[in-house]
């Protein structure tokens, strides 16, 4: 079953996401204009060789990643509250999608757990 804690490793931010760069399995949103212009933040540091990053690991590095292109970081408190109230609302979206028939029990299933691999990615940290 496909897990949100699957490696993802965009490319480079400035280069236009393509088949040779990405992921299949990774959906691209439209990057908004006039925010995070001119800064650049590091990556998380990549686990010593002797330690391989775990999925859990991967993902939640990912998302930090996403976040510190913004200049914020799930380690603040009240950022980390931002994004697990935001992942409560889609929780609430899939509930409503299944209810509706938008997606069936398997599909919804495999989204939850998806999902729920995000949710944990702050303790990661």
């Amino acid at each position: 079953m496909p897990s949100a804690a699957e490696p993802t490793h965009p490319g480079p931010e400035d280069h236009p996401p393509g088949p040779q760069t990405l992921h299949t399995n990774v959906v691209h949103l439209p990057r908004r204009t006039g925010l995070g212009r001119g800064r650049r933040h590091p990556a998380p540091p990549a686990p010593a060789p002797d330690q391989a990053a775990t999925p859990q690991q991967q993902l939640a590095e990912t998302v930090e990643a996403a976040f510190l292109r913004r200049g914020r970081t799930l380690t603040d408190p009240p950022t980390a509250e931002a994004y697990t109230i935001t992942l409560g609302l889609v929780r609430l979206m899939l509930e409503g999608s299944q209810a509706t028939g938008v997606v069936d029990n398997d599909q919804h299933t495999t989204l939850t757990e998806m999902v729920q691999g995000m949710v944990d990615a702050p303790n990661e940290l």
